[in-house]
């Protein structure tokens, strides 16, 4: 591998970012001259720039000065910790003040860390290191948390928590959101007749399918019952949303996996119904979802097989 491969190679793995706040420009040349080999490292001068920052690219670790022009790192850190998005960062205090009453404040307003200058360079790698290994095995957990195991979709907690964030974006933004639901028909006939293996093979290919067309059009999917699915568009016109449920339901008909048991068809088939809405105070998330699944009963009291979509105005 020649050179330019090489140095492609160590930007492209660095999944770490260090957020380094600093007023003195020296300390961000060294603590980035430190780091950058196999970090990606943004460095900010003052307390506003640094908090702009962490809330632009939400860094894996800060390292906090706090002695800085416009407000302390003290005061800095109260207002990371009290914000949703970033309360969960650890935050290193770097910082010339040898006073341990200041490091006890430090570490009670909720840092991780705190070295003392003038550092040793080897001590600050080793304890970022150690900060960022516990930032790795966290979102490790965090991820398998929001993941379902048997078809490796996002699960109902993931659901709630996205779902909710993507109905505020929408409502802040006032753009239209599709809300739906997914069920596999007569799901329960099928593993009776075949076997839960066989239940379980058919609930990974029908996840597959669903989230390869959704996908196509932006949406996400979740499973969030034994045999339902439920999922969010971005706003696309009518005919596209139509279109892709409809592509969803043939897709799945299409795969030909025999259902005997099935009154609807000789193949396993799915129904859909969604809801598409400009979020507003007169409805909330869960009377979406609701109303959803309504329009979904309605096709499993007609024929199933089928996708049913209605826009709330």
């Amino acid at each position: 591998m020649d050179n330019n491969s090489d140095h492609h190679k160590r930007i492209t793995d660095k999944v770490f970012t260090i957020l380094c706040i600093d007023d003195e420009s020296i300390n961000l040349k060294v603590l980035s001259s430190i780091f950058k080999e196999d970090y990606r490292v943004i460095v900010c001068k003052t307390a506003q720039q640094g908090f702009t920052k962490a809330m632009a690219i939400i860094p894996d670790l800060i390292l906090l000065d706090v002695i800085l022009p416009d407000e302390s790192g003290f005061e800095l850190i109260v207002k990371l910790k009290h914000q949703a998005e970033l309360n969960h960062i650890p935050v290193i205090f770097v910082t010339g003040l040898q006073d341990l009453e200041d490091e006890e404040k430090g570490l009670n307003l909720g840092a991780c860390d705190y070295i003392h200058k003038p550092f040793h360079h080897g001590i600050v790698q080793a304890r970022v290191k150690t900060h960022l290994e516990l930032v790795r095995q966290r979102k490790l957990l965090d991820k398998y948390a929001h993941v379902d195991s048997l078809t490796e979709l996002p699960n109902h907690r993931k659901w709630q928590n996205d779902s909710n964030k993507q109905w505020q974006t929408s409502l802040q933004q006032n753009t239209p959101l599709v809300i739906g639901i997914v069920d596999i028909d007569f799901f329960k006939k099928y593993n009776d007749h075949y076997g839960h293996q066989l239940g379980d093979s058919i609930l990974r290919k029908v996840s597959n399918v669903v989230r390869r067309y959704l996908f196509n059009y932006g949406g996400e999917v979740y499973r969030c019952g034994g045999e339902e699915f439920y999922f969010h568009l971005p706003y696309q016109p009518q005919n596209n949303i139509e279109a892709a449920l409809n592509e969803c339901v043939n897709s799945v008909s299409q795969l030909e996996i025999a259902h005997q048991k099935s009154p609807v068809s000789p193949f396993l088939s799915i129904s859909i119904g969604a809801i598409q809405i400009t979020p507003n105070e007169n409805y909330s998330l869960l009377q979406v979802i609701e109303l959803a699944d309504k329009q979904l009963y309605q096709v499993k009291n007609a024929n199933r097989n089928a996708a049913k979509f209605e826009i709330l105005n």
